[in-house]
C-alpha cells in the first residue's frame, strides 16, 4: 500500500518538472524511503520553481558541503558564489525546547543531561527527578502524530484531572518512578518499530541532530 501511495505521488510530481536530472533528484523513480515517514511538503507551485533557468539544484548527499567561504559555499563539486545564505538547520524535534532551558532536577542534573542517552518520560507528560513538572505536547506523547489542538486538549484535561485528584487527596508531589518511565519507553519504541518510521532518517526520531540518540520521539 505504501508503494502505491509513492507511485501515485511520484507520477504526479515528475509530470511537473521539465529537466530529467532535476526530475530524478526531486522525485526519484526508486523510492528513497517509505512515503509519509517524512512529512510531505504541503505546496502548490514548489516543484515548478525548479523549471526556472536561473535556479540551480545541488544534491548534498552526493556532493556534501565542505566549507563556507568568503564568497559563498564550497561543496565537493566546487564553489558556488552567493550574496545571501539562508540557514534552515538544527531543528531539534520534540526535545530541543526543553533541553535549551536550564531545568535542573532534584538530583542536580539538567534535563539535557537526563536525556543525553535517550528520552525517558511517563506518558510524555512527566519526568523523574522533576516533580510537579507536567508537560503538554512533549516528547513521547501523542504530539506531532495527531492534530495538535486535539492533543493539547486531551493532555490538558488529563493534567487538570490529575491536579484535582492530588489536591483532594492531600498529595503535594507528583513524580514518575524509574520503572514507570522504563515501561513507557519500551512501549513507545516497540510500537514505533512495528511501523515504517525507522526506515528513514527523519526528525521524528532525532536523525537530523548529530549525536542524538535514534529513537521514537512520539507515541
Amino acid at each position: 500500500m505504501n508503494d502505491l501511495a509513492y507511485d501515485f505521488w511520484v507520477e504526479k510530481t515528475r509530470s511537473r518538472i521539465v529537466d530529467p536530472v532535476r526530475k530524478e533528484l526531486l522525485a526519484p523513480t526508486k523510492q528513497p524511503h517509505p512515503f509519509g515517514v517524512k512529512r510531505p511538503s504541503l505546496e502548490q507551485t514548489y516543484y515548478e520553481c525548479f523549471n526556472k533557468a536561473n535556479l540551480d539544484l545541488v544534491e548534498l548527499n552526493t556532493t556534501p558541503i565542505e566549507e563556507i567561504t568568503a564568497d559563498g559555499i564550497r561543496t565537493t563539486a566546487g564553489e558556488t558564489k552567493v550574496d545571501i545564505i539562508v540557514l534552515a538547520t538544527g531543528f531539534d524535534h520534540m526535545t530541543g525546547s526543553f533541553t535549551q532551558l536550564d531545568l535542573i532536577g532534584t538530583d542536580g542534573r539538567s534535563i539535557k543531561e537526563h536525556w543525553k542517552a535517550g528520552v525517558h518520560t511517563y506518558l510524555g507528560m512527566s519526568v523523574r527527578h522533576f516533580p510537579n513538572m507536567l508537560i503538554i505536547y512533549g516528547p513521547q506523547s501523542l504530539a506531532a502524530s495527531v492534530n495538535g489542538p486535539t492533543a493539547v486538549e486531551l493532555q490538558s484535561e488529563f493534567v487538570s484531572d490529575l491536579i484535582r485528584h492530588a489536591e483532594s487527596n492531600g498529595v503535594t508531589r507528583l513524580e514518575p518512578s524509574q520503572k514507570a518511565e522504563a515501561e513507557w519507553h519500551k512501549e513507545i519504541n516497540d510500537a514505533w518499530c512495528s511501523t515504517l518510521y525507522p526506515k528513514a532518517k527523519s526528525r521524528y526520531q532525532g536523525a537530523n541532530i548529530p549525536g542524538k540518540k535514534i529513537e521514537a520521539l512520539n507515541w
